[in-house]
């Protein structure tokens, strides 16, 4: 059965309601018009309120015979028509009540179906709202309390920290709540605010439902999630459910996983770190680029989930996930130690910059003792203080992922733009000798003397890589340019080059796959008996698989004339098909493994082994290739912004935060508080030296008590005591050893 409600306003006399359904292929048409008294079929009376006039519609359209088909029920102003869609079909509702809005079809908006509010001990005022999509009905005020918590880690880097909310709601026989059950994860919209200031927006968690089945009275207990624990179980595609292709900005793969929880908030971003060429006063996640075709695995089917997607994104800076008073807040904890009052970059949910450029939060709290004048304060004298291990090594293993073409446009379609035909990737430098192919696919150019009449894009390369040559190509439209004997046996060539050039040398690639330092043509001489020569579907195909590349730098294809200088016939070479790829056997490893361990007396504890999807790479082959924000340039050197030079990968600045963050043991916190901190908060603590932040928190609203876990959070100037080492070329992670 399918159900449309029709949410009834002020009609007017005249204004009229009509529906088309379409029944065994036939079309049926039901029009009424409104007056202010029924005075015939067809028509329905104004009520005094717009209650009476959606009862009246509802009258009147019982009148026509489709209605026989039709399950018609009135709920103060809205009409509900359920229908069998194996029978009928509602294609629409017309009319002028319609254009006008006095009568409307009801969408998947929320509207609110139950609220609370309750004081807490301080008298301070809090209020929760669950809200139904399409519910139309008056909103009931039920009783309960609420409290709210953040997903505990051990880890002060840990980079996503959902929030919850848990509902306790006073039930009885007449009220059950049995509505709120549903198979669907996000029916229910729930929003918790504290004298008014929103701290909780998300989902009702069908699985977090509790409830006595002996008592005339209980309490029912029901979960709430902010959306991001759902991530794991959701893959990284689009609002159709496609995989998303080639490059987006750090800033929309974020928004897309977000978007993911379907609880749409502002985006705020402050990420300390700026690659060589970016602006200072730009953001990172915004200026930077990757491919969105790395998500995919290597069955090449499987998505990745938004979870990881999402945490490949923030671990490579340091960064955190945190949903801050109705908004998604990323920083870097290490930042905050030497900064807590922080500017943001805005966004909305959609990743566009909305609002002033820069948003202020200042994020130091105080907590201390009642006796020493301190609210909030200690209470329940549970507090104790332990120490967390420091680290002294940690490793984090790029595995390069899927292999990627360097040319998107593998068979050479062109097309004119303006009045030149042009190829995408390629440049033509020859048009007299070139001629138009056919179907608008390859490079078709006449023979003559060796001359280059186009060469390609450049794609940058790493020094060791290995790479696979591929070109298809066949001769034809053979004609007599010079009378006399011609030869029975003749050659034709095809010619070209692969040209590695770096910052001071060029390399040649030979047909052997070797590289040479001075100029090398590839020559390729094919014997041609009589006039049969090749076609489009009979092509002759040559493959180079090259030796490692003896330089770092940047690798393209000149194509030259096809050549024979003796004969006296003319005629043309069509290439079909041109391509580099990376090997991902041979000279080029599987990934890179990077290794970070303290020099001078590091401590036996070893972080986790890390795995990341990307890193940078001046090979545009590999999917998992960082790139500015041009999306064709590879990064390679980064800096903190307070730092001095470029002189960083940002795989190593990502080590560099990890170790700094546990150089040492650090002091964890715990105790009870009288009195509401927000989670994403830096503490200082009377007569306890250095500054903290939650790695565990529950607040009970009612009782203004938070329950807190505080750990220790440092950003000390170790660079020099970090031995940071780049292994190439592995198959499973190996977690490292201590050398000290």
């Amino acid at each position: 059965m399918k159900e449309i409600k029709l949410i009834f306003g002020s009609v007017l006399v005249n204004q009229t309601l009509g529906i088309e359904i379409v029944k065994d292929l036939d079309d049926f048409s039901a029009s009424i018009t409104f007056k202010d008294e029924k005075t015939r079929i067809g028509e329905a009376a104004i009520g005094t309120n717009a209650n009476q006039t959606a009862q009246n519609y509802a009258n009147s359209l019982a009148e026509f015979s489709i209605s026989a088909d039709l399950t018609i029920t009135v709920l103060r102003n809205v009409v509900s028509i359920s229908y069998d869609q194996n029978d009928i079909e509602i294609k629409f509702f017309y009319g002028t009540t319609i254009t006008s809005g006095t009568v409307t079809e009801a969408t998947d908006v929320f509207s609110l179906k139950y609220w609370f509010e309750f004081t807490d001990v301080q008298r301070v005022l809090h209020r929760v709202e669950i809200s139904q999509s399409g519910f139309t009905d008056l909103p009931l005020q039920i009783f309960g309390t609420c409290l709210l918590e953040y997903s505990e880690t051990k880890d002060t880097l840990e980079a996503i920290r959902g929030s919850g909310l848990k509902i306790d709601l006073e039930a009885n026989s007449d009220l059950t709540f049995a509505d709120l059950y549903s198979e669907e994860e996000r029916t229910f919209k729930v929003v918790y605010t504290r004298q008014g200031e929103l701290l909780f927006n998300g989902w009702l968690s069908p699985e977090g439902i509790f409830e006595s089945l002996v008592a005339d009275k209980w309490v029912i207990s029901l979960d709430c999630t902010d959306g991001i624990g759902f991530l794991k179980n959701l893959s990284y595609v689009d609002e159709n459910g496609f995989n998303f292709v080639g490059k987006q900005s750090m800033l929309e793969i974020v928004s897309n996983c977000l978007k993911r929880t379907k609880i749409l908030q502002d985006i705020y971003v402050n990420i300390d770190i700026v690659y060589n060429g970016m602006n200072f006063f730009a953001d990172v996640l915004n200026e930077t680029y990757l491919n969105a075709d790395r998500f995919v695995k290597d069955d090449g089917k499987t998505i990745t989930d938004c979870d990881k997607v999402l945490r490949s994104v923030l671990e490579l800076f340091g960064a955190i996930l945190v949903s801050y008073k109705g908004k998604w807040v990323i920083v870097k904890p290490n930042r905050l130690v030497n900064r807590q009052n922080i500017s943001f970059f805005t966004y909305d949910s959609d990743g566009v910059e909305v609002g002033n450029a820069f948003t202020s939060i200042n994020f130091a709290e105080a907590l201390g003792s009642q006796i020493d004048g301190y609210y909030p304060h200690h209470v329940n004298a549970n507090q104790q203080k332990t120490i967390t291990n420091s680290i002294g090594a940690y490793r984090i293993d790029y595995k390069f992922g899927g292999i990627e073409n360097f040319f998107q446009n593998l068979a050479l379609d062109g097309g004119v733009v303006g009045f030149t035909y042009t190829v995408p990737e390629w440049t033509i430098t020859d048009y007299n000798s070139f001629d138009r192919p056919q179907n608008n696919r390859g490079l078709r150019f006449e023979n003559g003397r060796l001359l280059s009449v186009a060469f390609s894009e450049s794609y940058g390369v790493n020094n060791g890589d290995s790479f696979t040559f591929f070109t298809s190509f066949f001769f034809n439209d053979i004609r007599i340019v010079a009378p006399g004997n011609l030869p029975l046996t003749f050659f034709v060539r095809a010619n070209f080059k692969i040209i590695l050039e770096g910052d001071t040398q060029t390399y040649y690639l030979r047909d052997d796959g070797t590289w040479i330092n001075s100029d090398n043509i590839i020559t390729l001489e094919y014997v041609a008996n009589g006039f049969i020569f090749g076609n489009d579907n009979n092509s002759f195909n040559y493959e180079i698989k090259t030796d490692s590349a003896p330089i770092e730098g940047n690798i393209k294809i000149e194509l030259y004339k096809t050549t024979q200088p003796q004969t006296r016939l003319a005629w043309f070479i069509n290439f079909t098909a041109c391509n580099l790829a990376p090997n991902i056997s041979g000279n080029l490893t599987e990934g890179e493994t990077y290794t970070f361990q303290r020099i001078a007396n590091p401590s036996s504890k070893i972080a986790k082994n890390k795995e990341i999807f990307n890193a940078d790479s001046v090979s545009e082959g590999l999917l998992g290739t960082i790139y500015k924000s041009n999306q064709t340039t590879p990064t390679e050197q980064w800096r903190r912004l307070t730092d001095i030079n470029f002189e960083r990968s940002l795989v190593q600045i990502m080590g560099e935060e990890r170790m700094k963050m546990y150089a040492r043991p650090r002091v964890v916190f715990s105790g009870d508080v009288f009195g509401y901190f927000n989670y994403l908060s830096v503490f200082t603590i009377n007569n306890i030296s250095g500054l903290f932040m939650p790695t565990s928190y529950n607040y009970d609203a009612a009782n203004n008590i938070t329950s807190l876990e505080l750990t220790e959070i440092i950003d000390p100037f170790i660079y020099d005591d970090i031995d940071f080492n780049t292994l190439p070329q592995y198959t499973e992670p190996i977690e490292p050893t201590i050398k000290g």
